[in-house]
């Protein structure tokens, strides 16, 4: 009994010494930066690196084009306004993600994550919250857009409403904000353009479907842009695409009909 307790108290004695040593080391600033250092260094050797994939859907444009995704998949059918308004907001986040990688290579990513089909949103939109905190105009924007994408078939179907609605819900958008976005797009948007006004709209192009998208890129508003927080997409705006979208039907018929 005795040797026993004579062994737990040299045991103590040893454990007490260095946890006083491994203490005053660590009240050296150096040691104490070196040690942090070492250990944040373990541990990056330890986490396998990081794929362009995985890179681009942990950031905020990887979320964000998960969320359109959602909303834009929700009726199982985009059209192809819809397409290409997402599409061309894609590549100005593949802009903006360049330092990840090839600008191409990214913007395939991000039609990956839009077109996946397998969205967690509830998880998209706290990660959302999470890089927009103190940005609540910018939620609002991603709302916005979302109604744009829903009206560019010129109706929103329930589907596509019910998703929205999760999207405002989730990202905490106040009931007179939303109520304010519904009632700016939830007019009737159906166009008629002409054969010669067609014509006008996209004017000289060697490639009607390149010119096409260059007109969709330059109508639709970029909303990762600042500067657009405060600027609405007016009903006027979209009418502007839905009018490109209908030119570029009529033209393609006529070019089809000639051939």
């Amino acid at each position: 009994m005795i040797e026993i307790l004579l062994i737990a108290l040299v045991a103590g004695g040893v454990i007490y010494y260095l946890y006083m040593t491994f203490k005053e080391y660590l009240g050296n600033e150096e040691n104490q930066k070196r040690f942090n250092q070492e250990k944040i260094t373990e541990k990056q050797e330890t986490l396998p690196p990081q794929t362009l994939e995985s890179k681009i859907s942990q950031s905020e444009y990887g979320v964000l084009a998960g969320i359109l995704g959602y909303v834009a998949n929700a009726d199982r059918e985009i059209c192809l306004l819809e397409q290409e308004m997402a599409f061309s907001l894609l590549q100005d986040m593949a802009k903006e993600l360049q330092k990840l990688g090839n600008k191409q290579e990214v913007f395939e990513e991000l039609k990956k994550i839009f077109i996946s089909k397998n969205y967690d949103i509830q998880k998209l939109c706290e990660d959302f919250s999470h890089f927009s905190k103190g940005e609540y105009k910018k939620k609002i924007k991603v709302v916005e857009f979302c109604f744009a994408l829903g009206y560019a078939d010129g109706i929103l179907n329930e589907a596509t409403k019910e998703a929205i609605i999760d999207v405002a819900a989730m990202l905490e958008l106040s009931n007179e904000d939303f109520n304010a976005l519904y009632e700016d797009f939830d007019k009737s948007n159906e166009v008629e353009v002409s054969t010669q006004e067609a014509k006008e709209i996209f004017g000289d192009y060697q490639d009607l479907y390149q010119r096409y998208e260059e007109l969709i890129k330059e109508g639709k508003q970029n909303i990762l842009d600042e500067k657009n927080l405060n600027k609405p997409i007016t009903q006027d705006q979209l009418t502007i695409l839905r009018k490109i979208q209908k030119s570029y039907e009529i033209l393609k018929n006529s070019s089809s009909k000639v051939e």
